[in-house]
C-alpha cells in the first residue's frame, strides 16, 4: 500500500477537532512521555518560520527535507516521525543530565545558542541567526535549552566544562600517549624474500646501522643509518601506529608491506613531546574525541531504552531506533485527508 505522506495536525491551533488525540502521550522513552501537545507545538514553531522550512526543503527531492504535505496546514508524515524521533533522543539526553547533576550556567547556554544558530544555518552563522530569530520566542529557548543539554553532556563525558574552551592541558595528562614521538630506524627492501633474515639479524644483535647501509634501497633514510626522526602517532597510519605504539624502544617490528616493497622498523626512542609544540593537536583531539564519546553514549542509551510510539505517528523499530511513518493519511481536523506523495524525510 502506498504511504500517504501528509499528516494534518492543527498546526496552527491546537483546536478542540485535536482534542480526541492531545490526551494521549504521542511517545515516551523509560517511562517519560512526550504530549502530543508538545508535539504540535514545535510543529507549530516550525510552520511560523516558512525560511527556515524553505532551507530544508531547498534540496528536495534531490535530497532535502520534505517538511509540508500537499493539504494547506499539514506536515509530511515521515516529517513528523522525525521530529518526534528527535524529541525521544532529547528525553534521553534530559534525563542523563539530571541523573548526573550537570550545572547549566550562562556560559554553557551561550555556547549552546551560538552552536544551534551556526547548525541552523549549516555552519553560517549569520544565516543561522536570521533563522533562529524568526523562530516564536518559546522555541528559540527549547532549542538553547536542548543543545545546552547535549553540550554540558558531551563536555561531561569527555572530562571538558560546558561554556568554556577545551582544555587541551587536561587532554594532554589524560592521552600521554597520543603525544609520545615515536623515533624509528627502517631498511627499506625490493625484494621482499629479504626482508625475513634480515629481521633475524637484526633482533640477533646485528648492527642495525651497519645493516641499513649493507640492504637499504631508500638512499634519503640510508644516508642517515636509517633513521627518519621521531614522529606523533598520528603522522602514521592506523594500522603502523597501532603497531609502532605497542612496541618499545629497541624492538625491531616484522616487515611493514609498501607500495613498492617492505620496511623494516626499529624502535630507537619514546619522547613526550611538550604541551607547547602540540597544543593545537590536543585541542583538535579533545574536541573529537568529545564527539564520539557522545555518538557512544547515546547509541547505547538508545540500545538501552524502553519506547512506546503511538501509532497514529507510526511504528517504532527498536533495533534501528526510527519511527516508520505511518502507511495511511491521518488526520486530526474535519478536513478530507491529503492528496497522495511518495516524498520522504531526514531528521529536521
Amino acid at each position: 500500500m502506498r504511504r500517504l505522506a501528509a499528516l494534518i495536525l492543527c498546526t496552527f491551533a491546537l483546536a478542540a477537532a485535536c482534542s480526541r488525540t492531545s490526551s494521549a502521550p504521542a511517545a515516551s522513552a523509560n517511562g517519560t512521555a512526550i504530549s502530543t501537545h508538545d508535539l504540535v507545538d514545535e510543529l507549530n514553531a516550525i510552520s511560523s518560520n516558512r525560511d527556515y522550512i524553505d532551507s530544508l526543503q531547498s534540496n528536495s527531492p534531490t535530497g532535502g527535507v520534505t517538511v509540508l504535505g500537499s493539504t494547506p496546514g499539514s506536515f509530511d508524515a515521515a516529517f513528523v516521525s522525525q521530529v518526534l524521533l528527535r524529541q525521544l533522543d532529547y528525553s534521553l539526553i534530559h534525563a542523563e543530565v539530571k541523573k548526573r547533576h550537570l550545572t547549566i550556567d550562562d556560559a554553557c547556554r551561550n555556547e549552546a545558542r551560538n552552536d544551534a544558530q551556526l547548525n541552523l544555518g549549516q555552519s553560517n552563522a549569520a544565516k543561522g541567526e536570521q533563522l533562529f530569530n524568526k523562530f516564536p520566542t518559546r522555541y528559540q529557548d527549547l532549542l538553547v535549552e536542548r543543545n545546552a543539554d547535549v553540550i554540558v553532556l558531551e563536555s561531561a563525558l569527555a572530562g571538558q566544562q560546558c561554556g568554556k574552551a577545551v582544555d587541551a592541558e587536561a587532554y594532554y595528562r589524560a592521552h600521554p600517549d597520543d603525544f609520545t614521538k615515536i623515533c624509528v630506524s627502517l631498511i627499506a627492501l625490493n625484494d621482499a624474500t629479504q626482508a625475513d633474515g634480515i629481521v633475524t639479524l637484526a633482533r640477533g644483535g646485528a648492527d642495525f646501522a651497519g645493516l641499513v647501509r649493507q640492504f637499504s634501497v631508500d638512499a634519503t633514510s640510508k644516508a642517515t643509518d636509517g633513521a627518519i626522526g621521531c614522529r606523533l602517532p598520528s603522522a602514521f597510519n592506523a594500522t603502523v601506529a597501532s603497531l609502532l605504539s605497542a612496541a618499545k624502544p629497541g624492538d625491531v617490528l616484522e616487515p611493514l608491506p609498501g607500495q613498492s616493497g617492505v620496511s623494516i622498523v626499529k624502535i630507537t626512542d619514546r619522547q613526550l613531546a611538550p604541551l607547547d609544540e602540540v597544543r593545537s593537536q590536543a585541542e583538535e583531539l579533545a574536541t573529537t574525541t568529545s564527539g564520539q564519546a557522545f555518538s557512544t553514549w547515546l547509541r547505547q542509551a538508545r540500545a538501552d531504552s524502553k519506547v512506546t510510539v503511538d501509532a497514529l505517528y507510526g511504528t517504532f523499530d527498536p533495533a534501528t531506533f526510527r519511527i516508520n511513518p505511518p502507511t495511511l493519511d491521518l488526520t486530526t481536523t474535519t478536513s478530507p485527508p491529503a492528496a497522495a506523495s511518495s516524498s520522504s524525510s531526514d531528521t529536521p
